[in-house]
């Protein structure tokens, strides 16, 4: 079973990072993220900091702009990585009248 994660957002801010596999071979993430209605602001960040030591927070990862999702994204958008991250997060400057969906699929190792 491919590492699936889905989540609607209402409200703005940094939200909570996801957890990706860099180890799965060929390494593919695909982000999708669903404007339901109403308006919004955001960006699509990542990470190549794993953060397993279970003391560090998403404050210790360098984080780094989407260029698929970036800032001032002001609808659906989709974005796909094909080399390794460790992380995602969206930061929502503003949403207003709706919700925003945010889902990642990541596939399995062939090897």
């Amino acid at each position: 079973m491919p590492l699936q994660r889905s989540e609607t957002y209402s409200t703005t801010g940094t939200k909570q990072s996801w957890n990706c596999d860099p180890s799965v071979a060929p390494f593919n993430v695909n982000i999708g993220c669903v404007l339901s209605a109403g308006t919004v602001d955001y960006k699509l960040q990542y990470s190549y900091d794993t953060l397993d030591n279970p003391l560090l927070a998403d404050s210790d990862a360098t984080w780094i702009d989407s260029d698929d999702i970036p800032a001032s994204t002001t609808g659906t958008a989709e974005a796909n990585f094909s080399t390794p991250i460790a992380r995602v997060r969206l930061v929502i400057a503003a949403l207003s009248g709706g919700t925003l969906k945010m889902t990642m699929l990541q596939g399995m190792s062939t090897n």
